[in-house]
Formats: C-alpha cells, sequence, structure tokens
C-alpha cells in the first residue's frame, strides 16, 4: 500500500493521441492518417491525425465514411500491443527524472517529482524539461501534477498543476465529473440529479451518495483526495534489451528503414543510459513481407559505449549495400551490453574526446568490409615463430612477454638461403618445439647479414631437415 504523504508530488503524462502514436509514429507523417477499431458490424475510426480532422475525419464514424470525405486517407487497425509498448517507451523517458513510475492508465504515466527537484530545478523547470523530452520523442503530451497520485491522473488530462491538497480540493470541487472518466452510466446518474460540479457530489452525505450512486464513484473520490491509500506497481526498465516495431507500411527505402533505426536508436540510447550499461553489439531482424527471409544485421563498436551517432552512420553504411529480398513490415531489435561503462574522457584543454577515433575507424571498417574483413594480432603461447601468434578482433589488447629481437616482417613459409652469402651477427638462439603435435623442430637462429647490408633473421635447422633459411627481415 503507497501511504499519502506531505512531501509527495506527483506528475501525470497524458498522451491522448498514444493509439494514433503507437501506429504511425515509426514512419514520417506524410498524409491524414488514422487508426480504426474492426469490432462491430463495420470498422469505425478510433482516431484521426490533424490533418484527417482538417477533412471532415472525425472519431466513431464509419471507416468508408471517413474514406468517402478524405480519399488520401490512410488507416491501419488500432494495435494494443503497439500502445503498450509506447507507453513503456514514455515510462523509461520519466524514469530518468525518477525511479518512482507507474503506468496509470492505458495513455498515462505518472512519475513521483518531489524528490527530483533538487537535480533537475523547481517543479516549473522538471515539468518543462521532461515535456520538451518525451516531445522531441514523438510524444504530444499533457501534464498535471499534484500530491496524490489518483489526483495527478485526473490533473494530467486537463493540464492542472495542483502543488498541495488546498489547491487541489479546489481545483477538484469546480471540476465537471467528466474530468474523472467515468463510466457512462455513472455519467448519466450524475447528470439525472443534476450535479454539474464534483464540490456538489462531494456535499452530499456518504452515506446517500454510496445509496444513490454505488461504492465505486465513492471510492474513487476517496483516492483522489488521499482519504483512501491504493496500491502502486511501479514500473521499471528491463533488464535485457529488445524492441519489436511493425511498421506501418511495408518499405524497402533506405531512408526510411533509416528513421525507423533512428527512432530505435534514441530508445536503445535512453534505455543504456538508465540501466547504466554500455553497447558492445546491436542485433537487428528485419522480417520482409510475402514470406521474404529475414535479413540480420548485426552492427558492433570497437569499444563499448553509448555512441548515439555513430550506431546511426554505422547502421547508414550497412543498409547502403543491403540487398532484401522484399520490403520490410517487421524489425526486431536486441542488444549485448556490459555493465562496466566508462564515459569517454576528453582533452582537458580543447574539450575533444581525440581517444575515440580509433575506435570510429575501426566501426566504419567493419560496416563496410564486413567482420571478417579486417583483424588484429595478437601472441601466442607457442615458441615457433610460424606458430607464436594469432588473429584477433582489432582493438584487442594483449601482454607480449618476448623480449628478444623479432623480425618485422615474418615469411609465410621459411626460404631456403646459402650460408656463404650472409655475415652473422648475432646468435645462435635455440628453439627446440613441438614434440606433442607432431610438427617438432630444433633451430638455431641468427641475426644476419646479406650482400645489401639488410639485417635478416635466419635459421640453421637440425630437425626435421638440415640447412639455411630466411624466416623473417628485421629491417624493411
Amino acid at each position: 500500500m503507497s501511504a499519502i504523504s506531505e512531501q509527495s508530488l506527483w506528475l501525470g503524462l497524458h498522451c491522448p493521441a498514444l493509439p494514433l502514436t503507437a501506429v504511425w509514429g515509426l514512419l514520417p507523417e506524410s498524409g491524414p492518417v488514422a487508426v480504426h477499431d474492426a469490432g462491430g458490424r463495420q470498422a469505425r475510426i478510433a482516431q484521426a491525425s490533424r490533418k484527417a480532422m482538417a477533412l471532415g475525419v472525425r472519431p466513431g464514424q464509419a471507416l468508408t465514411d471517413a474514406l468517402t470525405l478524405a480519399p488520401s486517407l490512410h488507416s491501419r487497425l488500432r494495435n494494443r500491443s503497439m500502445e503498450t509498448q509506447a507507453l513503456e517507451t514514455l515510462a523509461l523517458l520519466a524514469y530518468d527524472y525518477s525511479h518512482q513510475v507507474v503506468l496509470a492508465d492505458d495513455c498515462t504515466v505518472l512519475v513521483e517529482i518531489a524528490g527530483s527537484r533538487r537535480l533537475h530545478g523547481d517543479t516549473e523547470t522538471l515539468t518543462a524539461r521532461l515535456s520538451h523530452d518525451v516531445r522531441k520523442h514523438g510524444f504530444a503530451v499533457r501534464t498535471g501534477s499534484a500530491p496524490v497520485p489518483a489526483a495527478a491522473q485526473v490533473m494530467a488530462r486537463g493540464g492542472r498543476h495542483c502543488p498541495d491538497m488546498h489547491s487541489l480540493q479546489r481545483t477538484m470541487e469546480q471540476l465537471p465529473p467528466t474530468a474523472l472518466d467515468l463510466p457512462t452510466g455513472d455519467l448519466q446518474a450524475l447528470n439525472g440529479c443534476g450535479l454539474s460540479t464534483l464540490g456538489q457530489f462531494m456535499q452530499l452525505p456518504v452515506a446517500d451518495r454510496i445509496r444513490r450512486f454505488g461504492p465505486r464513484l465513492n471510492d474513487r473520490l476517496a483516492e483522489i483526495f488521499g482519504q483512501r491509500a491504493i496500491a502502486l506497481s511501479t514500473w521499471q526498465p528491463p533488464e535485457r534489451y529488445r524492441l519489436d516495431l511493425e511498421l506501418p507500411a511495408a518499405t524497402a527505402d533506405t531512408a526510411a528503414l533509416l528513421f525507423v533505426f533512428r527512432r530505435a536508436v534514441n530508445h536503445l540510447g535512453r534505455w543504456l543510459q538508465v540501466r547504466d550499461q554500455a553497447l558492445v553489439e546491436l542485433h537487428a531482424r528485419l522480417e520482409c513481407e510475402e514470406g521474404g527471409s529475414p535479413v540480420r544485421l548485426d552492427i558492433g563498436l570497437a569499444r563499448p559505449g553509448q555512441a548515439h551517432d555513430r550506431l546511426l552512420e554505422l547502421i547508414g553504411l550497412k543498409l547502403e549495400s543491403l540487398n532484401l529480398p522484399a520490403p520490410v513490415e517487421r524489425m526486431e531489435l536486441t542488444a549485448t551490453t556490459t555493465s562496466t561503462h566508462r564515459p569517454p574522457q576528453a582533452d582537458l584543454f580543447s574539450g575533444h574526446n581525440r581517444a575515440d577515433a580509433w575506435p570510429a575507424l575501426l566501426d566504419r571498417l567493419h560496416a563496410r568490409l564486413g567482420t571478417d574483413g579486417i583483424a588484429g594480432l595478437a601472441p601466442a603461447a607457442d615458441h615457433r615463430p610460424e606458430r607464436s601468434w594469432n588473429w584477433t578482433s582489432p582493438g584487442t589488447s594483449s601482454t607480449v612477454t618476448e623480449t628478444r629481437p623479432r623480425p618485422l616482417w615474418l615469411l609465410p613459409e621459411p626460404r631456403p638461403c646459402r650460408r656463404d652469402a650472409l655475415r652473422l651477427e648475432q646468435g645462435p638462439e635455440r628453439i627446440e618445439s613441438g614434440w606433442w603435435d607432431g610438427r617438432d623442430c630444433r633451430r638455431d637462429y641468427w641475426i644476419a647479414r646479406d650482400r645489401h647490408g639488410r639485417r635478416l633473421w635466419v635459421f640453421h635447422e637440425h630437425q626435421p631437415g638440415c640447412g639455411w633459411f630466411l624466416h623473417g627481415l628485421i629491417d624493411m
């Protein structure tokens, strides 16, 4: 149970156009759009955009009538799962301002901000910052505040702010019953009794209210005024990142797909921020229409981090070379992350992060050449020179314990050479190894000079053969 504290202040974020935003928010709006419900005998408009409303389209209207008024109207079936995902995205944005976030109803998120004002400024400043943040991510919201969470939900619908219980009571008494989003039967009962404000209802004796209107309405008002504690189930971002995106219209256009990825990367960036995680690799699965085979995109970062702009650049490079079997209708994104996030440190005087140039270059090369197109070298625990290294991922650091001189360039295979054409300068270094894998050798290595003065790495082999061989170049 949640007890109402005098120090509490809840901010409500109400998105009345959430059904429309959930379905059409992934692609830039180019004309009149709407969402419709398919229940009943015929489909009816659930919500319509401003452009559609300007053409006469209204909620509750038959879809056929709406298309008659606006032939250019594009309408899609209302998607409840996408609405839930959009509401959780709104909660994720609010979570950056407070750890107490509640999904109040299908289109409202509540966030407790009393403890966040020291960090984000006073109530007005915090509300303005959060409102700007959610609008930047495509949500048109109304905000309202109150010391009681149930009241903040009501205030958000009307865009009202009540910083204390006194102002809340004064505001509630002046509101019409429709402000509570009551069932139609309750509204008709209140109107039938001539009650035009909630203040008139509250003036009735409690027993009389319950007898005439039932206990549900009275309990609802008790919750709003903080007279009855309610259980609050706080929302938290998931521990692992996963995002499903169903495109409003299937497309193979690179610009449109990049627009969708930009929205997804913004969502991922906020999740990384609130979970204090660093991205290692983003995995995207593109599902195509007409039974086309799914296409996978794996975009990795050379250094774990939260580089949104670089990630979008890499996605753009991947999309340029992508051959789609059919237009994409759905995306599924997952992420490999690490909790050891270390923000990049910038230069003290210039403010630029010079140390990030090398990982950025590696990321671009990976995106253009593929994961197998670029590699690095790492030492291996073997005395035989040709087996003392391995291919590894670029940027991987390893400790080299060998301190004796080694050539800058090792030949792919040792090449026979003449002893009388060499002048031995340093050596011998005996290398005898490999008995355990059937490739044992016994060699004496020397640093020598040829007739041109170049320093070479040569050896005299005793096993399995015998003779002199050139193995590497010390001076290129």
